[in-house]
């Protein structure tokens, strides 16, 4: 009787777990919460003008129900989207529509806010110092072009670059002025439907008209993230470059600390990391911390790696840092171990975003987890993190090749 009693239970319990497996298997591929992100050129969007209405009223009606940053950024949602909502009637072309969308999620005031278009481009990111764009080591298609290092663009297309910049300022998604302005700057050499553009650069004592072709990405030059890179600056200072917070950057650091983890010293530059994944700073920062802490975004416990960094670290920041290398920042701060040098950062570690699309086809991200703080209380959007040492790259110090922030960070060591 025993044995029977024990076949059915053995039974209903193997219907129970086969049931729980089945749940699992319908909510990973028919429950699935983002759908994967299509991107198209203006011109190639997938709907036509008639259907322009209908599809950005599916977008407000998405993002009054998601976008979860509106009330902290005093936003009237119900009238930001009434009034973008009246314009989209008066437009008829697609790059109408393209500019539009760009504008309106720019204006949610937040970096993770952005439609998935794909941009002419080419493929450079220009240096800003002080309200001036330098050509930075261009690549072949700008060098055929004409244009060399160091050249000031003073003009886009005949209008001055200061003007161009208030213009266009409108279309770029940030957290905050000084990322918006940078990313301005940036889309000197970007644009949704442009393939020509003419700049004017001040070269010496001479001006130079340029035109120059903007290219489909699969026509532009490679430029093949280098993920870390690690050297030894002199007998006492190491010096850890982090470009991305992408798969595979634990592992490329961990080849580039071996190389400078026994020096008293250590400068850690993230100033062009634009981030990535969160659990990879965090991972990271296990690193350079000396006791137990809090992940500022999950609140995982933290604890210092086996063969953390016991020297004096430096963290070198900028307003291209941003998301998982924002969040890695604010960790770095919040340990007490590490001094920051240069500028703010872009004010933006992600607050959950996610994508939606409609049902024409159009995809885009926004932010969907409310406002909320690391755990000593800095707030995750909205506010860059502030270095200890405000330190900005001169024009002096560029014309000259020389790394205005990195070589604070040199001296300040040398004269601790």
């Amino acid at each position: 009787m025993m044995k029977k009693i024990l076949k059915v239970l053995l039974a209903l319990v193997g219907l129970v777990l086969l049931s729980f497996a089945g749940l699992i298997i319908y909510f990973k591929f028919f429950y699935s919460s983002e759908p994967s992100a299509e991107s198209y050129y203006v011109e190639n969007l997938p709907l036509n003008n008639d259907k322009f209405s209908d599809d950005f009223h599916e977008i407000t009606h998405i993002v009054r129900d998601n976008y979860s940053l509106y009330e902290a950024k005093h936003l009237n949602i119900d009238s930001l989207c009434d009034s973008f909502s009246a314009r989209v009637g008066h437009i008829s072309t697609s790059k109408e529509y393209g500019e539009l969308l760009q504008e309106f999620f720019a204006s949610l005031k937040v970096g993770h806010s952005f439609v998935y278009l794909k941009e002419y481009s080419a493929g450079s990111f220009p240096v800003y110092i002080n309200d001036s764009v330098f050509i930075n080591s261009p690549n072949e298609i700008m060098t055929e072009a004409g244009l060399k290092d160091k050249d000031r663009v003073i003009a886009v297309n005949g209008e001055p670059i200061a003007r161009w910049m208030d213009r266009n300022e409108k279309y770029v998604s940030a957290s905050t002025p000084l990322n918006r302005r940078l990313y301005t700057a940036a889309n000197i050499f970007r644009s949704l439907s442009d393939t020509v553009r003419d700049y004017t650069v001040c070269r010496g004592n001479d001006t130079i008209l340029v035109k120059l072709t903007l290219l489909t990405k699969d026509k532009l030059p490679s430029a093949e993230i280098v993920k870390t890179s690690g050297k030894v600056l002199n007998d006492s200072i190491g010096y850890i470059v982090i470009n991305t917070m992408m798969d595979g950057v634990l592992e490329s650091f961990s080849a580039d600390f071996n190389k400078v983890r026994n020096l008293p010293y250590l400068i850690v530059d993230i100033r062009n990391n634009e981030g990535g994944n969160s659990g990879n700073g965090r991972e990271l920062c296990k690193y350079f911390i000396h006791s137990e802490q809090l992940h500022c975004i999950d609140n995982k416990v933290m604890t210092p790696s086996d063969n953390a960094y016991h020297g004096k670290v430096l963290l070198l920041i900028s307003p291209i840092t941003f998301s998982a290398a924002e969040s890695f920042a604010i960790d770095m701060k919040e340990s007490g171990n590490v001094i920051l040098i240069g500028e703010p950062t872009a004010g933006d570690t992600g607050n959950h975003p996610k994508t939606f699309k409609t049902s024409n086809g159009i995809c885009f991200r926004i932010p969907t987890a409310s406002p909320s703080v690391s755990p000593n209380g800095f707030p995750l959007e909205g506010v860059g993190v502030t270095p200890d040492y405000y330190v900005s790259q001169t024009v002096y110090d560029y014309f000259n090749d020389k790394d205005t922030q990195l070589d604070f960070a040199i001296d300040f060591l040398k004269n601790k």
